[in-house]
């Protein structure tokens, strides 16, 4: 006999929703770091302060990247299990008609 299976769709729903949440965080992180006034001049005027500032360039853009994916990643998490969710559901109410026992 095999065992049954539970969906709680309710979780899928909220675990969406945090997904989703942290997709948005990433992109409003990602938004202030664009936002922000610094240029080399931020970093001084001494020629040492030129190579610091190739150096937060290189990792500002590095990092806004992660960001943007980490945007798209969490994004795509929460339609995912929206996706899995409706399925199941779907799945669940064609099985109730089936029997007889729809909403």
């Amino acid at each position: 006999m095999t065992q049954p299976l539970k969906v709680y769709l309710d979780a899928m729903t909220r675990y969406a929703n945090a997904m989703d949440d942290l997709g948005t965080a990433f992109g409003n992180t990602r938004a202030l770091l664009v936002d922000a006034d610094v240029t080399e001049d931020s970093f001084g005027m001494l020629p040492e302060s030129r190579e610091v500032a190739k150096t937060y360039e290189q990792r500002t853009t590095d990092g806004l990247d992660v960001l943007r994916a980490g945007e798209e990643v969490f994004g795509e998490l929460g339609d995912a299990f929206r996706q899995m969710r409706d399925n199941y559901q779907a799945s669940d109410d064609a099985s109730a008609n089936m029997f007889g026992g729809g909403r």
